[in-house]
């Protein structure tokens, strides 16, 4: 048998510090399904997705010395474990209960990044027409707009299977062209524009960071994340999107308009920059292919000058707007400005980083039963890893209710610091909605 091909690391594969291949670093989902189900076409459909998607069949070898050098090699097409047990309901709990147990306890289960495929199933049978498929990948090899994806090729593979009728599915580019393109992008003309770009955008700057109660540091950190859960109910938010949409805004720029406040009511500055996340999409070709592309995005924002919660919002869309039209691998960023960092390192203070999870794939079409739905915590757990980590993460959870999540080191920082500062944060998201034109600074 030959060799597989050997390819380029991404920039995102690439893992000095050994987090991102660490084994806690998984994405886990859980499907409620009603109805009919076969399990043969089940198990042919995560097969499928498998041969479809190379990145779950992807083994990245990484240099014994150095994290950042090595290589990735895609394996022939592997079946997939699919187990499946009955499981009985105790008394006192509701089927719902134990859907958001299975959720939770897949979210606590560790996965090698050298598994393969990387891709792994459990169908828990209620009776022969209720059950839960819980799904876990490593996140070296997929991302939240890739679990998307997955849904929807599973829900699709498995109906053909059913009805004999080929899926229409396009076929997605594989994740090892982004390696490629990233490579080829750096060597260019756009590259060293970009460059002059984060240069002049960065000169000077730092992330933002926020104040700790106490310094922490490895002899303070805890077992355990902490996190703080804030919400903003269905009806409220529709609002905020609507008013954000009135002004040719998106939910994103409420959002950072929002932080900015925050930020200078906690530090006194209104020249920061903030520790956020793109989808990591260079283009289209991109947005069929699971894979690990998200990328942070260091977002700077100098709105001493602004005047009301509007101009905020456009400052974000602008900002957010230059950040794309200069795409750029983060780690190079961090080594064209070493001081961008540093507060990384100060044991009195968090860096927050903002992470919003959104992707344009179409909720709606992983229909593969009766009903298919996927499982809601009631509120959001710790995902986190990163000991020291200052995680805010927005989604808008079915049926449309925002969650606003911190994640934080207990160590570091009260609850009450973290409800006071997430309770802000959600009364400036509403009063931005409905009062856009006011002035954002406090008498």
């Amino acid at each position: 048998m030959e060799p597989a091909a050997r390819y380029p690391l991404s920039s995102r594969q690439r893992d000095p510090g050994g987090l991102a291949r660490a084994p806690q670093h998984v994405i886990a989902l859980a499907l409620r399904i009603k109805g009919e189900l076969r399990v043969d076409a089940l198990r042919a459909a995560l097969d499928e997705v498998v041969e479809r998607q190379e990145s779950l069949r992807t083994r990245v070898h990484y240099d014994e010395t150095d994290g950042n050098l090595g290589f990735q090699e895609v394996l022939p097409p592997l079946p997939v474990p699919l187990t499946v047990r009955d499981i009985a309901v105790e008394p006192g709990r509701s089927r719902d209960d134990v859907a958001v147990d299975l959720l939770t306890d897949l979210s606590q289960q560790t996965m090698s990044f050298s598994v393969k495929p990387s891709l792994r199933a459990s169908l828990h049978r209620f009776d022969d027409r209720d059950a839960v498929l819980t799904i876990q990948t490593h996140h070296l090899f997929c991302d939240g707009w890739s679990t998307d994806i997955l849904r929807r090729e599973i829900a699709a593979c498995y109906t053909a299977r059913v009805t004999g009728v080929p899926h229409t599915l396009p076929t997605p580019v594989p994740y090892r062209e982004f390696a490629l393109q990233e490579q080829e992008f750096l060597r260019g003309g756009k590259a060293a524009a970009a460059r002059r770009f984060w240069s002049d955008k960065l000169a000077g700057a730092e992330m933002l960071t926020m104040p700790a109660d106490r310094p922490h540091g490895p002899d303070t950190l805890q077992p355990q994340m902490a996190i703080g859960n804030f919400t903003i109910d269905p009806g409220s938010f529709a609002k905020v999107a609507a008013s954000a949409a009135q002004n040719r805004c998106s939910v994103w720029h409420v959002f950072l308009a929002a932080f900015m406040v925050l930020a200078e009511r906690v530090t006194g500055r209104s020249d920061i920059t903030l520790f956020t996340s793109s989808s990591g999409r260079p283009s289209p070709d991109f947005y069929d292919t699971i894979g690990f592309f998200v990328n942070p995005v260091p977002l700077r924002l100098e709105f001493g000058g602004c005047e009301t919660f509007l101009d905020l919002m456009l400052l974000a869309r602008k900002g957010g707007a230059e950040a794309r039209r200069h795409p750029f691998p983060f780690p190079t960023i961090v080594e064209m400005t070493p001081g961008l960092m540093n507060g990384a390192a100060d044991p009195r203070a968090l860096m927050p980083i903002l992470n919003y999870i959104n992707s344009p794939v179409a909720q709606d079409d992983t229909g593969f039963a009766a009903s298919v739905e996927p499982v809601v915590m009631p509120e959001e757990r710790t995902t986190s890893f990163l000991r020291g980590g200052f995680v805010w993460t927005f989604l808008v959870a079915p049926p449309g209710e925002l969650r606003c999540c911190v994640e934080y080191e207990p160590g570091a920082v009260d609850a009450g610091t973290i409800d006071r500062w997430g309770s802000d944060f959600i009364d400036l998201i509403l009063t931005i909605a409905d009062q856009p034109d006011q002035p954002w600074r406090k008498p």
